[in-house]
């Protein structure tokens, strides 16, 4: 199960994850009263279920409240193309109004379950800002990686050694394992099957935020959680398989005219 950008940042909140003050907002006059709110210069972000979204035009800065409602006037309504919606492209019904930050370096950090080792894997790179299946095409060898042990879980020396991998100076070793402990108990706890971070900035104040969120459920430990149907959007949903869903059947919509019916 996807879920926004917004929600995904609101989760990680809650786990003592640093992330940008935003509002969500569905018209340009929200976005205008909101970016007053914020104050100063800040981002508006298209909200749907894809990445690349700043390659498609769905993601841009105001540095006054007139801009940024102008912005967001242009994204809602729009049909945002990117290389993972198709020529089609995606509805913009609701956009992401965040205070903009003193960028300094950016980085990727992501958890995913490392099947072949049957543990979460913590991965980090200095490429942030790109795409990791092009960064592992290109330079595998600027990905770093951890295994968590499920007994012990995420051990402050994981994280040490993933921020030395990364170069970050010593001053902030201690704030990136505090970082991607958060990161860790929020993957767990919240039955996640994948949390991205990127990227992950290091301001020129030198405090680690998170200015991208990509946070998808485990659909097997949804039970677990029912307050997650309130996060559900199913404008970004495939029809077909929402219905489906209704009859606890997994469904992936294809192209072509080849149906493949499987058990597991």
């Amino acid at each position: 199960m996807k879920i926004h950008e917004y929600q995904g940042k609101q989760l990680l909140g809650k786990y003592g994850v640093p992330v940008p003050e935003g509002r969500l907002v569905i018209s340009g006059d929200e976005a205008y009263h909101c970016a007053k709110q914020l104050g100063g210069t800040v981002v508006v972000k298209a909200q749907i279920h894809a990445g690349g979204r700043g390659k498609g035009g769905g993601v841009k800065v105001a540095k006054t409240a007139e801009e940024a409602k102008n912005h967001a006037q242009q994204m809602l309504g729009m049909h945002l193309k990117t290389h993972q919606t198709g020529p089609e492209g995606q509805m913009v019904r609701k956009v992401w109004v965040e205070r903009a930050c003193n960028i300094g370096k950016e980085y990727y950090l992501g958890m995913v379950l490392d099947r072949a080792a049957s543990r979460i894997a913590l991965m980090a790179s200095t490429e942030g800002g790109m795409e990791i299946e092009e960064v592992a095409a290109r330079a595998p060898e600027k990905i770093l990686k951890v295994t968590i042990d499920p007994a012990v879980g995420f051990q402050a020396y994981q994280g040490r050694e993933l921020a030395f991998g990364l170069g970050l100076p010593a001053l902030l070793v201690n704030k990136f394992v505090k970082f991607a402990g958060a990161l860790a108990k929020a993957y767990v706890e919240a039955d996640c099957s994948l949390l991205e971070i990127n990227p992950l900035v290091l301001t020129q104040e030198g405090d680690l935020l998170a200015l991208d969120a990509k946070v998808n459920f485990d659909d097997n430990a949804l039970y677990r959680h029912p307050d997650y149907e309130d996060l559900r959007d199913l404008d970004e949903e495939n029809p077909h398989e929402i219905e489906a869903k209704k009859f606890d059947l997994s469904y992936i919509s294809l192209d072509g005219n080849i149906g493949c019916m499987v058990n597991g």
